[in-house]
């Protein structure tokens, strides 16, 4: 009996650190989890100007958080990432800001190993439309 309450125990431990789906929203704080498969609306935070900018990694995060680490998972979110920068006004210091919608996984950050999205889906959000879809 008692190993068979250990070894129950022991499975819920497991499952409570298990990916996740996460639904984001631009308008809320959220935190992740690495292995979390997330979708929904974020802001995101990204240098614009092509002025030699070194290190100027993009984040997301819902409106007034902490930001996340953001890459792109694929060439098709490679060129919607560069149409946002493009299509977005810079801020005084060479910033965008848009409300973006994304789907993708929560992985490790190479250099300090905090979670970032890598993001296999990425397109400006629609204003009006429940969690910018």
């Amino acid at each position: 009996m008692r190993s068979f309450r250990l070894s129950l125990l022991s499975v819920i431990a497991l499952a409570s650190c298990a990916s996740k789906p996460v639904e984001i929203d631009a308008n809320q704080c959220w935190s992740l989890s690495l292995g979390d498969k997330v979708k929904g609306t974020a802001v995101l935070f990204a240098h614009a100007a092509k002025d030699g900018c070194i290190e100027c990694g993009a984040s997301v995060s819902g409106r007034g958080c902490p930001g996340v680490g953001f890459a792109t998972a694929n060439d098709s979110v490679d060129q919607a990432y560069e149409r946002i920068l493009q299509s977005e006004r810079p801020d005084a210091f060479g910033n965008v800001r848009p409300v973006v919608y994304l789907s993708g996984e929560v992985i490790p950050n190479g250099a300090t190993g905090k979670p970032m999205i890598r993001a296999s889906l990425l397109r400006l959000a629609k204003p009006g439309l429940p969690n910018g879809r």
